[in-house]
């Protein structure tokens, strides 16, 4: 594996191979001059637009931008995203994830001592850095069957929604190469000749590949159009010191936005705690707080990302332009239909989507003035299910979720996604956790709305879903919090329902130190009806002192493996043997016969082959069932040649004896001070 000094190899090797691609090479001496000149131009303008960013909140000094970045590089939680994948190469890259060019650089420098000039942008402008085929070579530049799989796929799915065709080993002169080097990373827009698209080990997932796809097609980051101050605000003290460049905002200069709105679901968008100093707090917030459990999803690219690059190189495909509805516009792999929004079909985009499974009972619904109730069906892997909400053209639509029941996380991956605003081509709030506290409605009387239920194809069954109201609202009415009067039921309002069981208790937050909780929940049947009382249970739980670990003594520490279950299966454990054991201890002694000596070679045999397994492993970790093996070692140690992470943010609990606002009292139980 490529160490995290090899970005400015990489841009020596790709401005090499450029010298060497060009019909008329200057002296070999005269080009590597060059080459190490502009290298270290770069070098220096990537500093420099770091220096002038920090400048902007009283940061003049150099070693504290480097200690800030020093810092960022040992934080250890990840975010699903290239951002906390990048953290060790990030010197090199700009925005965590894109190998600038010189243009480029000296481009975004002058808009970062320019911040008044800020203008529309987002995809980079110009015909210079656009393909001029719609059919782009690529050639792979690492030999791995799966991980070749996988970026294959991410093509595919670029080529699903837009006019791009990708061809391995394509005959063009301009063609990407995929490597796998240090990180995720790739330049933006079309730089001429063979250029690099780092899909490096923890990239693997079709997202991100997607995501430096993209990039090299010519897409900026999201959040760094002029407008994101109106729909996502920068908590600059939750940010690594010395980092504030990669939120810089940019200008026509550099990029153009084509008149599209701003994408919190984009899959160019960073996530919530993008270069945060701190697992359990976002640095970068959603001004609709709905909203923020949708930014940062590397799922897919959006229904706007696609249609950014369609705008770009495919306008001139379908001669006759459909009247599309919806936000919909003419699919140029189909000149005889409309490529619809999320939620939207139909050859004109006029019908809800259809939904995956006939027990979701999607489709059309009508409000009126009274409370209507949709309940979801159980959450499923695969399930996508549709509804629109329709109202009078002078009306709008309210609605209000009275229940969520998904494995909830920074990014949603199994959600009900909202679509309540009139521009239908952007995505949704998805949400996974908490119900919205007010009312949803609409911005416009006469919008629809579109429900989309998704359950990620390795979501655990059992989870219920959602249960939200809605009804639509006069011109003379205001929404008013727990509004219940008219809630329609197809039971008499005071029938109750009953509750199961309680189930078990969840494993507690915090292994230690006083504060930890642990919660159980029940359900309420049947369930259109309502119980007295809440679902879920909540207590305290392990209030126990934690134990500080003395470094200078030899104690066992836990550890643990995280991997495919069908991985495990395949791995044998054994005893960790430090280096300096006789190699005569390898295997148990023996008495020197012709069957024992069978017994010894065999065994030699299954060690080497694990050791292979342990060095190939990474090839299988594609996979979506992930299982663990815990183990313990001495601490510390020299032989840990494995990264271990903590399972949740919330077990870093070896800080203090007990968690903060708490202190150990003489039976040494943590308790409020």
């Amino acid at each position: 594996m490529p160490t995290q000094q090899m970005l400015v190899n990489i841009i020596l090797i790709i401005l090499f191979t450029n010298v060497l691609s060009i019909d008329n090479p200057r002296n070999v001496s005269e080009s590597t001059l060059d080459i190490a000149s502009d290298a270290a131009e770069l070098k220096y303008l990537l500093h420099e637009i770091k220096s002038q960013s920090a400048k902007k909140f009283g940061i003049f000094s150099d070693s504290l931008i480097i200690s800030g970045v020093e810092e960022m590089k040992k934080a250890t939680f990840n975010d699903g995203t290239e951002a906390s994948i990048n953290r060790k190469v990030s010197d090199d890259l700009f925005e965590n994830d894109i190998l600038l060019n010189i243009e480029q650089a000296h481009e975004i420098l002058t808009e970062v001592k320019n911040e008044k000039r800020l203008l529309k942008r987002q995809a980079q402008p110009g015909l210079k850095f656009m393909w001029t085929n719609k059919k782009i070579s690529y050639v792979f530049g690492y030999n791995d069957y799966i991980w070749q799989q996988l970026i294959k796929r991410a093509l595919s799915h670029i080529e699903e929604q837009t006019c791009i065709r990708f061809f391995e080993n394509g005959p063009t002169y301009d063609k990407l190469q995929f490597i796998r080097g240090s990180g995720c990373w790739s330049n933006v827009g079309r730089q001429g000749g063979r250029q690099q698209v780092s899909i490096g080990y923890g990239c693997d997932s079709l997202g991100i590949v997607a995501h430096e796809t993209l990039h090299a097609l010519g897409l900026w980051h999201e959040q760094s159009r002029y407008d994101r101050d109106d729909y996502i605000r920068i908590d600059w003290t939750k940010i690594f010191r010395g980092t504030q460049s990669n939120f810089e905002k940019r200008t026509p200069v550099t990029s153009d936005n084509m008149d599209m709105a701003y994408d919190l679901g984009s899959v160019m968008h960073y996530g919530s705690k993008a270069f945060s100093t701190d697992w359990s707090s976002y640095s970068i917030v959603t001004k609709n707080s709905i909203y923020q459990q949708t930014i940062g999803q590397r799922r897919g690219i959006s229904y706007k990302d696609a249609k950014m690059i369609n705008l770009r190189y495919c306008m001139d495909i379908c001669k006759n332009q459909l009247k599309c509805m919806n936000g919909g516009y003419t699919d140029p792999n189909n000149c005889q239909k409309c490529r619809c929004p999320t939620g939207y079909s139909g050859t004109l985009c006029n019908r809800v989507q259809a939904s995956s499974i006939r027990s979701c009972n999607g489709g059309e619904l009508r409000g009126t003035g009274n409370w209507k109730i949709l309940t979801s069906p159980y959450l499923n892997a695969g399930i996508n299910c549709f509804w629109r909400i329709t109202a009078p053209a002078d009306k709008k639509i309210e609605l209000k979720f009275e229940k969520l029941n998904f494995p909830c996380s920074d990014v949603c991956d199994s959600y009900i996604e909202v679509k309540y605003l009139s521009d239908k081509t952007i995505t949704g709030a998805r949400m996974c956790c908490l119900p919205p506290t007010k009312s949803i409605i609409t911005k416009e009387v006469g919008t629809d709305v579109i429900l989309n239920f998704y359950g990620d194809a390795s979501v655990q069954n059992g989870y219920h879903g959602f249960l939200v109201k809605y009804r639509i609202l006069t011109e003379d009415e205001s929404p008013v919090e727990g509004y219940l009067e008219n809630l329609l039921t197809t039971t008499s309002p005071q029938e109750k329902g009953e509750w199961s069981a309680w189930g078990e208790w969840s494993t507690c937050s915090r292994p230690c130190g006083g504060c930890g909780t642990r919660i159980r929940v029940r359900a309420c049947y049947p369930e259109h009806l309502k119980c007295d009382g809440d679902f879920q249970d909540t207590e305290s739980c392990n209030q126990h002192v934690c134990k500080t670990i003395d470094t200078k003594k030899n104690q066992r520490c836990m550890g643990r493996l995280v991997m495919p279950c069908d991985l495990m299966e395949k791995l044998d454990f054994g005893t960790t043997r430090s280096s300096d054991s006789s190699k005569e201890n390898d295997i148990p002694y023996l008495p020197t016969n012709s069957k024992n000596l069978h017994i010894v070679n065999k065994g030699k045999k299954l060690m080497n082959k694990r050791k292979k397994r342990f060095v190939d492993g990474d090839k299988q970790m594609e996979e979506e069932s992930i299982c663990e093996k815990k183990f313990s070692y001495n601490c510390p140690t020299n032989l840990l040649t494995i990264n271990v992470d903590w399972k949740k943010p919330n077990d870093n609990y070896q800080i203090g004896m007990c968690c903060s606002g708490y202190k150990p009292n003489k039976s040494n139980v943590c308790v409020l001070v």
